[in-house]
Order: structure tokens, then sequence, then C-alpha cells
């Protein structure tokens, strides 16, 4: 086994919306690159059950639930916004009422590890939820400005085509004869390319 590295960045947090997902295979749109990204933190919580039988413990099932993970950007600009809400803009505007839908979107994304390789991440299909992002705080008058952040969640489900749900590898485990600028143009153009020579 290699020894672990850890990571030291992320970038290129790309959103496919999902135009069909049946027995015949899943359909993505054209990817979105969502600019400003800061943190992707998994949302992902692990337990197990204990099925007790003859006075003790039988039989224990692991699972995994709230699969998704956390984005924190520099903003989540309105034209996204209305995108993941599957709201139309007016002019311009962003109108918010009772009536947004849940889209399902795939999403891509890389993580820098500390010898300059990528790790590469895959969400199949997901739908995203956030609180607002219409608050702000007073510039100060004296000082470094407090810069804000804004946040949303993406949820996973499972893929109806093959009941996946989310795809890793690291690029230094990849077979010869795949390049680092083949890996990151396909990986972010296309939801169902895989590295093969």
């Amino acid at each position: 086994m290699k020894k672990p590295l850890p990571t030291i960045g992320v970038d290129r947090y790309t959103f496919f919306n999902i135009v069909s997902d049946d027995e015949n295979g899943a359909e993505y749109g054209e990817g979105v690159n969502l600019k400003g990204i800061v943190e992707i933190a998994p949302t992902d919580a692990g337990s197990s059950d204990t099925f007790d039988a003859d006075n003790g413990a039988y039989e224990t099932t692991t699972y995994i639930e709230k699969i998704g993970h956390e984005i924190t950007n520099a903003d989540i600009p309105p034209e996204v916004d209305a995108v993941w809400r599957g709201l139309e803009r007016n002019n311009g505007v962003v109108e918010v009422g009772n009536d947004t839908a849940t889209v399902y979107f795939g999403v891509a994304w890389r993580i820098l590890k500390s010898d300059v390789t990528y790790r590469y991440v895959r969400y199949y299909k997901g739908s995203y939820s956030f609180a607002s992002n219409v608050g702000g705080k007073t510039k100060p008058s004296s000082g470094s400005i407090d810069k804000q952040t804004a946040k949303a969640t993406y949820t996973a489900v499972q893929r109806d085509y093959d009941n996946k749900y989310y795809a890793y590898f690291d690029e230094s485990d990849l077979p010869d004869g795949i390049t680092g600028d083949e890996l990151a143009e396909n990986w972010f153009s296309d939801m169902n390319w895989y590295p093969t020579v």
C-alpha cells in the first residue's frame, strides 16, 4: 500500500443536469463549472445495526446514510440558485415561493493532494438544498473586511440506471496511457466517461 497523503486543495466543482435516468442508462446535460469553491465536506454517516438472537448479538449490518456533501463557496450566484431550485429567472430576478421543484444533478470535482496529483470524485445523482443566500454583514469602518461565504448541501440518491451513488479514484492509480490532460478534459465534460486504455 502507498503512503497516505494529505489533501491540500479542491477545484473544478462541475454540475450536470440529469436529462434521463432509467434502465437504458443515464444521460446528462452540459457541465457547468461553479467557480469560487472553498470547501467540500462529506455528509456521509456510517453506522451499524445489531440483530439479537439466542441471547446475544446474532448478526450485524453496516450501512451508510446521509450520503452527499456540503459545499462552501465564495457565493451561490442567482443564476445557479435558480437552476438548483428549478426556477425561472424573470429579467434576471429570482423569485422564490412554494413552487420549487426537486431537480437532480450529477456533480464532479477534484482534490489536490500533497504530491501534486489529484483525487477525482463524481456523484451520479442528487439534489441541492440551502438556506437563503441574501444575508450579509456590514463592512467595518476600519481594518480588514470579513469576507462572507455561501453554503449548499447536496444530498445523493441512487441512480435508477445502476443503483450507484458515487465514484472516486486517485490519478496515480490510473493505468499507463491515460494523460492528466485527457483525464481532466473528459471527467468534467462527460459524466459517463471512464478512464480506459
